[in-house]
């Protein structure tokens, strides 16, 4: 479970739109300004302190919506990882059920939308969205890439060290190693993953 609350974007904003729409798992949040920063997506409830800062790895998806069943209008739709809860709204936990608690939150998802009142942006809120996403890539998945890229490379020498023991390990196997190595690479094709293909599919499902 996370309480949130706003904090000033601190690095830098790639957009700032006023007249935003905030609906937080189905409970309207109300009209407020919409930060989308490079290490974090904020919104302010007008006049108010109310509001909330989403760091993007929290963000499992975002996409644009025109499903009247979430929205009369095209809107931002937002999945966040665990739930989240606005200062004042979160239940009561029993302390005695703690692992429970534990379970649950690992398996929920918060739904955040949206809704310019000029409906002409939220092609660019989305757009600006990914981009600071691009910025900020899950770390679980960079050590995942390069763990695969250093085996590869231990594969490759493991590899080469048989084929020279093999054959005696001359002059010969050694200019045929080097020639091998000089023409060898690790090709590693790594493709950021942060719901973009559930995002089409979901705007080409409306």
């Amino acid at each position: 479970m996370l309480i949130n609350s706003f904090k000033h974007p601190d690095s830098n904003i790639r957009l700032q739109q006023r007249d935003v729409c905030a609906v937080l798992d189905k409970k309207d949040l109300g009209n407020g300004t919409l930060y989308v920063s490079e290490s974090t997506l904020c919104w302010q409830k007008d006049d108010e302190s109310i509001g909330f800062t989403i760091g993007y790895h929290k963000i499992s998806l975002h996409a644009i919506s025109r499903d009247t069943q979430l929205c009369d209008k095209e809107c931002i739709y937002v999945v966040l990882d665990g739930k989240m809860y606005m200062p004042g709204d979160e239940p009561k936990e029993d302390p005695d059920d703690e692992d429970a608690s534990d379970a649950d939150s690992s398996s929920e998802v918060t739904e955040l939308l949206l809704i310019p009142e000029n409906m002409m942006l939220v092609q660019t809120i989305y757009e600006t969205i990914k981009v600071c996403q691009e910025l900020n890539p899950d770390p679980n998945d960079i050590d995942d890439e390069e763990d695969h890229i250093y085996q590869d490379a231990e594969d490759e020498m493991e590899e080469a060290e048989y084929v020279v023991h093999e054959r005696g390990g001359g002059d010969a196997d050694i200019d045929d190693l080097s020639h091998r190595i000089q023409n060898s690479s690790v090709s590693v094709n790594y493709n950021y993953s942060n719901g973009d293909n559930d995002e089409e599919e979901f705007q080409d499902a409306d």
